[in-house]
């Protein structure tokens, strides 16, 4: 469980529709969606976690897959909405931070986390918190934005262009360290393949393999079919400049929690103590501590943010 007394910033994307923002992007949804259903085909896939579900663009492709999936986002609406041909039996859908995930250690074979990465202000608490939820020898399949890229490069040129002075300008693309790139409509934060690499081998994971993305997002490009963009990315997965990589990492091995029943996956995300099966109480109650949980439209909210963590709301 990860110390509450740490800085977090927790993001909240409800008042932000991305499902419009998808509208006109199926190539890349569908190439995203061939990448993952390929990567989950090397895992162990009994009980798969999916972080930052939002509106289920890719929830269906892995529910297929899986035998019990659990879709996480912080957004409650989002997880209401039904996901895009989504088939029965219906995967539970669970808000919650991130950071603090209501889950009991080990609890799951597989985990993804698609587009989250670029958001999170503190990406090494948020892989030692699925490191924490995860089997040993479990795949997880994150994507993330890395510099240099062509991505960084049109931001630094849009931003030369739009600044009157050219002392203010300061490259993302050649800086150092991990940095941010002005919100459009929210910001993106990129770190070299090295940052990256070192972020999940602090957190327990191994790099299997990396498919290398992102030239489906240019509209003079999208006429080629989805399998091109596929074939790219799994030939040329270590070619530099790409926008967008898909990293599967594996977590190292080591002494396996007992495998738990669908019942007893939960546990409270403020003291870490074993939460009563929350499907069948109307609010959830935590006898070691003050934290409750309730349900939404179908959403069992678990969220919790620790007192003076940052709440950054970001508007439509």
């Amino acid at each position: 469980m990860i110390d509450p007394k740490s800085s977090e910033s927790v993001s909240d994307y409800s008042g932000f529709d991305f499902a419009r923002r998808w509208n006109g992007r199926g190539k890349v949804t569908e190439v995203e969606r061939a990448i993952l259903s390929g990567a989950l085909r090397a895992g162990d896939r009994r009980r798969y976690l999916e972080v930052g579900s939002g509106f289920g663009r890719l929830s269906a492709t892995i529910a297929a897959q899986c035998e019990e999936l659990v879709m996480t986002d912080f957004d409650v609406t989002a997880l209401a909405r039904p996901a895009p041909e989504m088939r029965s039996p219906a995967p539970r859908r669970v808000a919650a931070n991130l950071y603090h995930l209501p889950f009991v250690d080990g609890t799951f074979t597989g985990a993804s986390m698609i587009r989250v990465y670029h958001h999170l202000d503190a990406p090494d608490l948020a892989m030692t918190e699925l490191s924490r939820v995860l089997r040993p020898g479990s795949l997880l399949i994150v994507s993330y934005n890395p510099k240099p890229s062509v991505g960084t490069l049109v931001s630094d040129v849009r931003r030369a262009l739009r600044s009157s002075t050219s002392s203010s300008l300061g490259s993302v693309t050649f800086s150092r360290g991990v940095s941010r790139i002005a919100p459009d409509p929210f910001p993106v934060r990129v770190a070299s393949r090295r940052d990256f690499a070192r972020t999940a081998a602090s957190a327990g994971f191994d790099t299997e393999l990396e498919f290398a993305t992102g030239l489906e997002e240019f509209s003079g490009l999208r006429r080629l079919p989805a399998s091109w963009f596929v074939h790219f990315a799994e030939t040329f997965g270590n070619a530099p400049g790409l926008p967008t990589r898909f990293a599967v990492l594996r977590k190292r091995t080591g002494p396996a929690p007992p495998w738990v029943a669908p019942d007893r996956l939960w546990a409270c995300p403020k003291c870490a103590r074993a939460l009563p099966d929350p499907e069948h109480a109307e609010v959830v109650r935590c006898a070691g501590c003050d934290f409750s949980g309730t349900h939404y439209d179908g959403v069992l909210d678990l969220r919790y943010r620790p007192p003076g963590a940052a709440l950054w709301e970001v508007g439509a």
